[in-house]
C-alpha cells in the first residue's frame, strides 16, 4: 500500500543503486518519453513480486528529472474488475503514472483520469531485462519520427490491408481523426507525452480506431490475450467492426467465452502496428503476466495488433466493461493505400532508410538503432 514519504516524495523503502547499469539509461529514456518535468507528481504503480531494482531505477530517474515520486504497491486487477478506490485516487492525483504490469488506462477510472484530469499514463513490462534492453534504450526521437511518418501515411491514404501466410485477410477504411493519440490534442502528433496520453514503454506503436465500422475480414492471431503460444492460431471473423466468430481450439474457446459474454466486448477497439525494431519476441518469464508480454510484443516494428472490447478510447461510442483483449500478428504484410509498409514482418522504412532517417539515427547514436534486433 502507499506509505508516507520521507525523501522528496519517495516511498520510505530505500532506493538502492540498480545492479544492472543499463537500467539507468532505460529508466531515463522512460522519463523523457513520459515528459516528466520538475515539480510534477509522479506515481509508480507496481504489484507484489515485481523486481524492486526496476522500481528503484524508475524512481531515481523521475527524481533526477525533478519530480516528486510516490510508489503504490497494489494487488493485480482482473479482467473487467474495477480499480480499488486508492488506485483510482492515485490516477487522478498524479501528473504522470507509470504502471508495471497490465495497464489500468482501459478501465473507467483510468479513462476518466486522462479525460478529466489530464493524467499521462504509461504501462511498462515489469522486468529488469526489459528495462535494460535495447528496446528500452531505443531513442525516443526515432520513435517520434517513425510515428509521424506512419500517421501521415494513414491519414492521407485512409485505407489499409493486412495479410499473412496463416490466413489473415483484413481490410478497413481509416478516419484520419482516429489516428494517433487517445485523449490528447487532435490530430495527435508523436512526441513527449501530452496531458491525457495513454501508452506503453518501451515505445512504441501507431494506433487508430474503427469509428466508421469498416474493418472486415479474417485475422489469425499468433498470440492473443494470455496465450503467447496457442496450439493453433486463434481465428476471428470480423464484419463491419464486430467480431462474429472465434475459432481455433481451447484458447479460442476461452477467448470467445470472454468476448461474447460482455456487452460490446466483441467490438474492435483499436488496431495498430509496432515501430520499435529492438523489441524482442521473448516468452514470458516465470511469474510474469503473459498479457503484459503480448502488449509488449505489439511494439515491435513489423508486427500488427488488434484490440477487442469497446472503442470509446479511440473516439467511438461502443463502451464495454471488458478491458481490451489484444491479438498479435508476428509477420504480417501491411499495405497502406498503395504503399507496402511491411512485408512478412519487416518494415520497409527500416530496411531501406532514407537520408533523413539515417541522419536522425546518426544524431542519436548511430545507424544500429534502425536494425531489427533478435527475436530472443
Amino acid at each position: 500500500r502507499a506509505r508516507p514519504s520521507r525523501q522528496r516524495g519517495v516511498s520510505t523503502r530505500r532506493l538502492r543503486p540498480a545492479p544492472i547499469p543499463a537500467l539507468d539509461e532505460g529508466a531515463r529514456n522512460c522519463a523523457r518519453f513520459g515528459n516528466v518535468r520538475a515539480g510534477e507528481e509522479v506515481a509508480i504503480v507496481t504489484e507484489p513480486g515485481v523486481d524492486e531494482a526496476v522500481v528503484d531505477a524508475l524512481a531515481i530517474a523521475m527524481k533526477d528529472a525533478g519530480a516528486r515520486v510516490s510508489i503504490l504497491v497494489k494487488e493485480p486487477t482482473g479482467q473487467a474488475q474495477p480499480l480499488s478506490a486508492v488506485h483510482a485516487a492515485v490516477l487522478r492525483a498524479a501528473d504522470a503514472v507509470f504502471e508495471l504490469g497490465v495497464p489500468s488506462a482501459h478501465t473507467e477510472a483510468g479513462f476518466l483520469a486522462g479525460f478529466d484530469y489530464g493524467t499521462r499514463q504509461l504501462a511498462l513490462r515489469p522486468s529488469r531485462e526489459v528495462l535494460a534492453s535495447e528496446a528500452a534504450r531505443f531513442p525516443v526521437e526515432i520513435f517520434y519520427e517513425l510515428g509521424r511518418r506512419a500517421q501521415r501515411l494513414l491519414r492521407s491514404e485512409r485505407r489499409i490491408h493486412v495479410s499473412d501466410d496463416r490466413g489473415t485477410d483484413l481490410a478497413m477504411e481509416i478516419e484520419p481523426g482516429s489516428v494517433g493519440g487517445y485523449i490528447g490534442p487532435v490530430p495527435y502528433e508523436p512526441g513527449p507525452a501530452v496531458p491525457g496520453y495513454l501508452g506503453s514503454f518501451p515505445p512504441g506503436s501507431c494506433v487508430w480506431g474503427d469509428v466508421n465500422y469498416s474493418i472486415t475480414g479474417r485475422v489469425a492471431f499468433d498470440a492473443v490475450y494470455e496465450f503467447p503460444a496457442p496450439r493453433e492460431p486463434v481465428v476471428c471473423e470480423i464484419d463491419k467492426g464486430w467480431i462474429t466468430s472465434i475459432d481455433g481450439g481451447a484458447e479460442a474457446e476461452a477467448i470467445a467465452a470472454l468476448v461474447f459474454s460482455t456487452k460490446n466486448a466483441h467490438r474492435v477497439a483499436e488496431c495498430g502496428f509496432g515501430l520499435n525494431p529492438k523489441v524482442p519476441l521473448t516468452t514470458p518469464g516465470v511469474g510474469e503476466d503473459p498479457r503484459a508480454t503480448i502488449v509488449f510484443w505489439t511494439r515491435r516494428a513489423g508486427t500488427f495488433f488488434l484490440g477487442m472490447g469497446g472503442d470509446t478510447l479511440q473516439g467511438g461510442k461502443d463502451a464495454s466493461a471488458m478491458s481490451p483483449i489484444y491479438g498479435f500478428l508476428r509477420a504480417p504484410t501491411v499495405t497502406v493505400g498503395d504503399t507496402v509498409l511491411m512485408s512478412g514482418g519487416r518494415m520497409a522504412w527500416l530496411d531501406q532508410p532514407d537520408a533523413a532517417l539515417l541522419a536522425l539515427a546518426e544524431s542519436v547514436g548511430g545507424e544500429q538503432w534502425l536494425a531489427t534486433g533478435a527475436d530472443g
